[in-house]
């Protein structure tokens, strides 16, 4: 994922937000997709499910990011030696909190992520331990939601900080946060993801959006966002479902 995202390109991933088909992986490929985020924060998920989410899609060339629970070592590191090619930060309040999550994402000496090779993260055969671990480093991103207030007023410290590759503005929260709950074209809000926007390219990083809302894709990607994680299965179940029922009945 870290590479794909130094690549500048815009990248495609939706949520895997509640069913469990590892196989997801499979259909995004063959759809252009780019990346997917499991959703452990509000989803259902247990360890193994992700694992075999995580195992498929890197078979596949799917990028797979998990979005953690929390700012926790623990998970973070379990997600990681499953493999995941990137944790996705929710509920960042500001640069101290995402320092932290790089000093437990990265091993040192650019952080203090607990060594346990012999996983599936190495593919159970990491060679010189030492090379793999400098190469874990390189290629495990982190991306930070910016949804809260804190870290919008933060996000040039956070957009600075090494081993930050990403920041993604989390539309609902934010709004929340911002008392403009899901006014998703208010000027407050445009202005924030223009302001992420720049932060990040400020810094020469990238920056996204989670949404499913059209316009607020269109004006993300106007001012320079370039990974866009777009509905999620439930919403692509319903309106797949939606739409069949909707053609039956006009026949």
């Amino acid at each position: 994922m870290r590479e794909r995202i130094a690549s500048g390109r815009r990248l495609i991933g939706t949520m895997l937000s509640e069913v469990f088909f590892p196989n997801i992986s499979v259909i995004l490929k063959n759809c252009g997709y780019d990346f997917v985020i499991i959703d452990c924060e509000h989803g259902p998920y247990d360890c193994s499910q992700v694992s075999l989410v995580v195992a498929m899609a890197r078979a596949n060339g799917i990028s797979a990011v998990v979005r953690i629970p929390e700012i926790r070592r623990e998970p973070i590191i379990k997600y990681l030696d499953m493999g995941a090619d990137g944790l996705l930060v929710p509920m960042v309040r500001n640069a101290a909190d995402a320092a932290r999550v790089v000093d437990y994402v990265k091993y040192p000496p650019d952080g203090n992520r607990g060594i346990s090779i012999s996983r599936a993260h190495s593919g159970y055969a990491p060679g010189d331990v030492e090379s793999y671990l400098k190469a874990a480093n390189r290629h495990t991103a982190v991306l930070i939601q910016i949804e809260l207030e804190g870290a919008l007023e933060d996000a040039e410290k956070i957009a600075a900080l090494p081993g930050v590759d990403a920041l993604m503005v989390g539309p609902s929260d934010l709004s929340m946060d911002l008392g403009i709950f899901n006014r998703l074209s208010a000027p407050e809000l445009l202005n924030a993801v223009s302001a992420v926007s720049s932060a990040a390219e400020k810094h020469g990083k990238s920056s996204g959006i989670i949404t499913a809302d059209r316009d607020l894709i269109s004006a993300s990607v106007a001012c320079g966002m370039n990974i866009i994680c777009t509905g999620s299965e439930v919403r692509a179940l319903s309106k797949g479902f939606a739409g069949s029922a909707d053609e039956v009945r006009k026949m």
